[in-house]
């Protein structure tokens, strides 16, 4: 008995100790909503799958005075209906679109301050995923 116990107890830690880099999600289209890095995420009518697999932020931290206010860019990787790659940025790139869906770059955050380093799993992009018409 204690065996079994002992047995359901690790496969229970192993299930929830599993790394969130491969967990999936839904999205619904026409609302904003924030993504991170490396999950797989799905519409809700599973007709768009994508993945952010690139973030780099050279925005100019908010507690410093710059020449240029610098930019974040996100690259999502589209693996379905068609496959392809979107780079949105902060600068100047707010939209793309891909086949017949659009996105839109709504917010990258949290805004980089001087005194503090963002690791890559703490971003979050908030985006509006469209599907168009046709």
């Amino acid at each position: 008995m204690k065996t079994i116990l002992w047995l359901l107890l690790a496969s229970g830690i192993a299930l929830f100790s599993c790394n969130s880099e491969n967990m999936t999600d839904t999205f619904s289209f026409n609302l904003e909503k924030s993504f991170q890095i490396g999950d797989a995420y799905f519409s809700t009518d599973h007709s768009l799958q994508f993945q952010i697999t690139e973030i780099n932020d050279s925005r100019c931290p908010s507690d410093v005075i710059c020449v240029w206010q610098g930019e974040a860019v996100v690259k999502i990787e589209v693996k379905s209906p068609l496959a392809g790659t979107l780079e949105l940025n902060t600068h100047d790139n707010l939209t793309d679109t891909i086949g017949s869906y659009s996105f839109e770059l709504v917010d990258v955050s949290p805004y980089p301050v001087s005194t503090k380093t963002i690791e890559l799993d703490e971003y979050q992009v908030t985006l509006l995923i469209e599907k168009l018409p046709g």
